[in-house]
């Protein structure tokens, strides 16, 4: 799935569980609480491909979250050739490897909750890093008279919005509970981009580290395999899927993003009413 549909679906998800999230992390963000999520879930179901070089996520805070999908196309390597089977497939395990578990998207979400806890600048790069690509990626994705007046579409602005939102956040006092926040909506986000992926032909390594047959044993009764880590699964059948980038993908994908985008709107309407009423 393209950076799009991953920043649409992520949103729906940040919006849909923000209350839920909220209560359970003990962070009360009050009218602004659907919106943060949504622009959290959609930032944070862009990272997953910081393991690939030019992302969406990859270029939008310049060196910065450059150098971190350096580091983690890296760890993605090390582990991918620490950990390989017999029967995974060749290659570098890079892209749509390591990064792309739920595994790895739990221990980010884990840290940045623990880090929000030695001191809140931890919550505040991490906001930033992560709404930063969802700002670009849903503006894109959205009318085109938000582009043109905005430009939030471009990395820098952008970046200067996240920039902007987390400052409003922590003037209002509610960095503090945003730790936890930030890490579960992380999490989320990134297995909602696992879940994307997976509906394509791509697929991803769902089970990671649990050895398993590969496709090829699976298919062949009785036949020994000398096990894979890395085998990649997915969340539909084979004749659903589709191909990331082709004619009828984009179209598939269009159709996602705009269902996604017209129900968050509707989510965020109580929330305006509230707001309304109380500056009425």
């Amino acid at each position: 799935m393209e950076a799009g549909g991953h920043a649409c679906t992520g949103a729906l998800a940040g919006a849909v569980s923000s209350s839920t999230v909220g209560a359970l992390t003990g962070a009360d963000l009050g009218v602004a609480g659907t919106a943060v999520g949504a622009l959290l879930g959609a930032g944070a179901a862009l990272l997953p491909d910081l393991d690939a070089d030019g992302a969406t996520a990859y270029r939008s805070g310049g060196r910065v979250t450059a150098l971190v999908g350096e580091c983690f196309q890296f760890l993605a390597r090390t582990t991918y050739g620490k950990t390989r089977l017999p029967h995974d497939p060749r290659g570098d395990g890079e892209h749509r490897g390591l990064v792309h578990t739920p595994i790895f998207a739990a221990s980010l979400g884990l840290l940045v909750g623990l880090g929000a806890l030695l001191t809140p600048w931890v919550t505040g790069i991490a906001m930033i890093m992560v709404l930063a690509p969802g700002i670009s990626a849903l503006s894109r994705s959205g009318p085109r008279w938000v582009r043109r007046r905005l430009c939030t579409d471009q990395d820098p602005v952008a970046l200067l919005a996240a920039g902007a939102i987390t400052w409003s956040l922590a003037v209002a006092g509610a960095m503090a509970e945003l730790g936890w926040f930030a890490g579960l909506s992380i999490t989320m986000g990134m297995v909602v981009h696992s879940v994307g992926d997976s509906a394509t032909r791509s697929g991803i390594c769902w089970t990671f580290p649990i050895r398993r047959r590969c496709a090829k044993c699976s298919r062949k009764s009785g036949a020994r395999c000398s096990g894979a880590r890395w085998r990649r699964g997915h969340v539909l059948p084979k004749s659903m899927r589709w191909s990331v980038g082709s004619r009828g993908g984009k179209r598939i994908e269009r159709t996602i993003e705009l269902i996604c985008l017209i129900l968050v709107a509707v989510l965020l309407i109580p929330d305006a009413a509230e707001l309304a009423r109380t500056l009425g």
